[in-house]
Order: C-alpha cells, then structure tokens, then sequence
C-alpha cells in the first residue's frame, strides 16, 4: 500500500511538469505564429514598395537619359536622399547596412536597440535606396524586419530571454522567406546564422513563423517568387569531373569578396574628412552615372538573372560582373542600409554564367546544363561567403525545383566551404558584426 502510495506521489510530479511543457510549447507556438503573421505583413508591404521603387528608378533614369537637360535636378535630387540617408544611419545606427549582422548581434546580446526604430527606419531608408537605383539588396533589410517583430513580440509577451532570441531568429528566417518566397531556406537560415543551434523547440518555434509569414505573403498580398530560374535537367554523371575546379574557383571568390568587402570598408572609414552624414551621398552620384551609363547594374540585381543565358556576348558579361562588384562595394561601405545578400547570389550567378561560358565552349559541356553551373556555382559562392552550406544547397533547390540537383549542390558547396576554411577566412557577417561593435559610431540605437 505504502509502495503504490510513493508512486503515485512521485508519478504527480512528472505529470505536472509534462504538462507544464506542453502548455509551455503550445505558448511558443502561439507567440511564433504572431511574429510571423507579423513578418509576413511588414515584409510583404516592404517587398511591394521596393519592387515599385526598382521599376520607377529604372523608368527615371531611362526617361533622363532621353533628356539630358534633366541631368542636374537628378543629380540634386540624389544628393540629397544621400543627405537623408547619411541623417538616418547617424540618429538611428542599427539601421545601417545589411541588418544581418545587427540582429544577429541582438540575439546574442552584443548589440541593443528600440526594435520599433529599427523597422521604421529600415522600411523606408531601404525603400529610398532602391528609389535611387543603389546596388544593395531587399533581403538584408527583410531579415532585420523580421528579427524586429520577433523583438517586439519578445519584449512583449517572453519573459524568457532563451524564448526572447528565438522569437528574433525565428523572425529573421520568416523575414528571409518572404523576401525571396523561399520558406523552407528562410528556417534553415534562421537555424544555421541566426540562432545557430537545432534543438527541437526552436526548430517548431522557426518553422511556425517561416510558414505563417509565407502563408501571408502569398494568399494575402499575392507575392510570387523573387526569380525563377527552372532546370530542364540535372548534370549527367559525366560531366561531376567539373564540381571539383568550380567549387575551388567558388571558393576562392568567395574569400576574395570577403577580403575586398571587409578591407574596403576599413579604407572608406579611414577617410576622416568625409563625415557620416555624406558618407551616402557618394553611392547616389555613382548611381546616376551607372544609371545613364550601364543601367544594367541597378539595383539588386533581379534584371541581370533573368537575362544570364549563352547568347550573352562573353566581354559584355565580364565587363557587367565588374560593373555590378565595384558598384555594389561602393554602395555597402557607405553604411546606407541596404542588403549583400541578394547580391551575393547574383554575383555568384554571375561567376556562374562565365563558368557556364567556358565550360560550354572550351570543355564541350552541353549547352543545356549551362543554367546547371550558373546555379551550382552561385550555391558555392554563397556558401563560402557566409559558411551557410545548408541553407545555399535548400535555397537553389527552392528557387529551381529541382531536388535531384541537391547532389551536385552539396558537392560544390562542400568544395568551396573547405577551400574558405583552408584559407582561414571568416563568415561575412561575423566580420561584419565584430566591424558594427567595435566602431562607436555605430552603437545602440
């Protein structure tokens, strides 16, 4: 009698805290679906602005081009939104750049801020940038919304800060997919930068938010996908010999954009006599340059993907590739706040089409896998850059459909990943937060 007695009182217990667990992730969930909801409005309604203010700056500079006279009030004009943004970056500094790495930096306590100025001031000083024609990209800014809501709710209603920084990354992932219409890469990418841990309850508390932000984009604001780029088929056993040089040659690029990035960002704070609040300025006059010139290379990129095929003349898309780095280094080293995400993968689909190119013409590959190499190579390129191999091998599948291509993705990205570890490079955006932390202008906002 006494031993059933025991039992039962130590069986009480066990149920308690079953219960107290179950009640506990059914809260996550909830508080998850809220950010996501949330996600999903905010970054639909930021991807729509954009997609608007891309196609007006590429009417704007078409229409000056025709009209020269108009040159001078375009240039006024640029200068001064430069103006605007240099004010924004200096009085909220969270703002600044891609918002990867800040919010990265508020899950890990390294960076604080108001999280409601932070979303005001990256929703339109993005949209602004894109008015412009600026070389940065939408999904930066879409990852720091996203990890902004997920602040907002944590603050809110978690008092946990374990709870609190998956609510951040969770949203950051939702941001992501919606930005790219790319659910199942937004998780992932909240798993493996963001939170980077894999524990059960925050792989419910990420996929809950990645897919009701989805849901939101699509049903509610009719949102498609970012590009499409289909594979009619997938790389023969033959033709596996080419992983090996293109994943070395994604590798070395990869580190060279993180060399260049991070050193070229050191050299344009160095300039002591060119204060924060023109800093922006200078990327804007480079914008109408580019923009009367070679308005190909506005923008993020999205217009360049969709034409990358062989009928390219080769000289014309080396010249493009430059044209697009140059400008978009430019660009991000200003502070302005915009993305390298997005344009990571265009110029790696960019590398890719040269790839592609040579391949085709000088070792005999078949034309039709050229959009294979563009799209294996752009998955190498992304993944020695921010050592994320997971997620750039899930993204390319999303973007294609193709999942038998997964083979060839996880060989290339494997490649490129060692040749950046080998050469002891770091991921971009942990040089990038260490970069945001240590410089004081750049403090809680």
């Amino acid at each position: 009698m006494d031993c059933r007695e025991d039992s039962q009182h130590q069986a009480m217990p066990r149920k308690r805290a079953a219960e107290f667990c179950d009640c506990a992730i059914l809260c996550l969930l909830a508080k998850s679906l809220a950010v996501g909801v949330g996600a999903g409005i905010v970054v639909s309604a930021f991807r729509l602005l954009v997609a608007l203010a891309e196609r007006t700056a590429f009417s704007l500079y078409a229409y000056v081009g025709a009209h020269p006279g108009l040159i001078a009030p375009l240039v006024l004009a640029l200068a001064l939104a430069g103006l605007a943004i240099g004010w924004l970056i200096k009085t909220v500094p969270l703002v600044t750049g891609s918002g990867i790495p800040q919010t990265r930096g508020l899950i890990t306590g390294r960076l604080q801020g108001s999280w409601w100025r932070m979303l005001l001031g990256k929703f339109f000083g993005a949209s602004l940038i894109t008015f412009g024609g600026l070389a940065l990209g939408r999904e930066g800014p879409a990852v720091q919304l996203g990890g902004c809501i997920g602040l907002g709710v944590g603050e809110r209603f978690a008092a946990d800060p374990n709870e609190r920084r998956m609510l951040i990354a969770g949203g950051a992932g939702a941001g992501l997919g919606v930005a790219l219409s790319a659910p199942l890469t937004g998780m992932t990418f909240a798993l493996e930068e963001m939170q980077r841990s894999f524990s059960p309850r925050f792989l419910l508390s990420a996929l809950t938010a990645a897919m009701s932000a989805q849901l939101i984009s699509c049903r509610i604001f009719g949102v498609g996908p970012l590009f499409d780029f289909p594979l009619s088929q997938t790389l023969p056993w033959s033709a596996y010999w080419l992983l090996l040089p293109l994943g070395i040659i994604a590798g070395l690029c990869g580190v060279a954009y993180n060399i260049i990035l991070i050193r070229s960002q050191r050299l344009y704070k160095s300039f002591r006599r060119l204060p924060l609040l023109t800093r922006p300025v200078w990327p804007f006059m480079l914008a109408a340059l580019v923009g009367l010139t070679l308005p190909e290379a506005l923008g993020g990129g999205e217009i360049i993907i969709g034409r990358l095929d062989l009928g390219l003349p080769f000289t014309y898309l080396l010249l493009l590739l430059a044209a697009k780095f140059v400008f978009f280094v430019v660009c991000f080293d200003s502070g302005a706040p915009g993305g390298n995400l997005f344009p990571i993968l265009v110029l790696g689909a960019m590398l890719g089409a040269v790839c592609g190119y040579l391949a085709v013409h000088l070792l005999g590959l078949e034309p039709q896998f050229y959009a294979n190499i563009v799209t294996m190579v752009m998955a190498g390129y992304f993944a020695a850059i921010t050592r994320t191999p997971i997620t750039a091998v899930l993204l390319v599948v999303e973007v294609t459909g193709s999942l038998p291509q997964a083979l060839a993705l996880a060989v290339i990205v494997i490649i490129s990943c060692a040749v950046a570890d080998v050469l002891r490079c770091r991921p971009i955006y942990d040089s990038l937060l260490d970069s945001y932390v240590a410089d004081n202008e750049f403090g809680p906002c």
